[in-house]
């Protein structure tokens, strides 16, 4: 039987995100919390220190790349086979450890990427199942009685990383920081021939962004209302990856579409446009050029503007500013301050 475990990446938890962590202890063989928030969380050590869960503090340093390369490591050095990552707002079924440990099993001692379908709950829907033929993407008819569906791209949380997919692939791109970093661990399993599948029976509950429906004549349009910085980081890591990429698969360039529809987004439904817009831009610049890594290090001005929009709202909304959170590495002094939401 495969030695499955999970891996839960925190950034400043709330209480019930620390509670659904301490209940997964119990539900896989070996439970890793990586706190990723730039300074220790305190609850987060007792709460998890009381029930015994793992615990590594990583500090943000190079983003959520950097700290599922921190807990992989840690976890296939200790023995596990597999791992499940986990973002803390994601809510695992009740069978996701039983049914994916008998999927690991089927393919024990070969390479693969395997997760269950996502359903969105900020969007009420579930996310489109992709396959690709590496020159375009197309939506893949589920079956639901299929033990496993290939596909060609996952996003990280509920995904799983055989050993053997670790040896060959490597580790998470930790240049891209956020956004796009589980789309380019897919295009490279394309690439060396590491199988990509998906559960049909299981399914992850998640929440991507901060959703809205807006109504625009008869049309109905979904907004995810990210910050300026976010936008920056999708823009800057479509483009790399369109370049690092697009010759050997040019479906890599559809991450850059989505860059142009989130410009019509902002334009059209959002506020704080220009900010917005000029993030974008930024974004698309710097990836073109390779400028990579944090925006505290690609982009001083814009991550200054963070933190003091970030202080702000905590000095206006203390207790909004305790859910709350900026993934900016050195911006210490602002730590819960901008909603997180890492989805890539």
């Amino acid at each position: 039987m495969t030695i499955l475990g999970a891996l839960i990446i925190l950034f400043h938890p709330s209480e019930a995100q620390l509670t659904r962590a301490v209940a997964m202890r119990e539900r896989c063989d070996r439970l890793l919390v990586v706190d990723n928030s730039p300074l220790p969380d305190a609850r987060a050590a007792m709460m998890l220190g009381e029930a015994g869960v793992a615990l590594q503090h990583h500090g943000n340093r190079n983003g959520i790349a950097g700290a599922f390369n921190c807990g992989l490591s840690t976890l296939f050095d200790s023995g596990v086979e597999a791992v499940a990552l986990f973002d803390q707002d994601s809510e695992a079924p009740a069978d996701y450890f039983t049914v994916m440990r008998e999927r690991c099993a089927s393919m024990s001692g070969r390479a693969f990427l395997a997760g269950p379908r996502i359903f969105d709950e900020n969007d009420q829907r579930f996310l489109p199942e992709l396959a690709t033929s590496g020159l375009a993407v197309e939506r893949l008819a589920i079956q639901t009685d299929a033990p496993l569906q290939r596909c060609a791209f996952l996003i990280s949380s509920g995904c799983v990383v055989s050993r053997e997919a670790f040896a060959r692939l490597g580790r998470f791109d930790e240049a891209l920081f956020i956004d796009h970093v589980d789309t380019e661990y897919c295009l490279r399993a394309l690439l060396r021939n590491v199988p990509v599948y998906v559960v049909p029976s299981l399914v992850l509950l998640h929440r991507i962004g901060s959703r809205s429906r807006h109504k625009l004549g008869p049309l109905e349009l979904t907004t995810m209302n990210h910050p300026g910085f976010r936008r920056y980081y999708s823009a800057r890591n479509a483009m790399q990856l369109a370049l690092q990429y697009g010759l050997r698969l040019p479906v890599a360039i559809v991450p850059n579409v989505l860059t142009l529809w989130q410009i019509v987004q902002i334009l059209l439904l959002e506020k704080h446009k220009a900010a917005k817009l000029k993030a974008v831009a930024q974004g698309v610049f710097d990836g073109f050029f390779g400028r990579m890594g944090p925006l505290e290090r690609t982009r001083p001005r814009l991550a200054a503007n963070v933190a003091r929009a970030a202080n702000a709202a905590a000095v206006a909304d203390p207790a909004m500013a305790g859910g709350m959170s900026t993934p900016e590495p050195g911006a210490r002094t602002v730590a819960r301050a901008v909603p997180r939401t890492w989805h890539s």
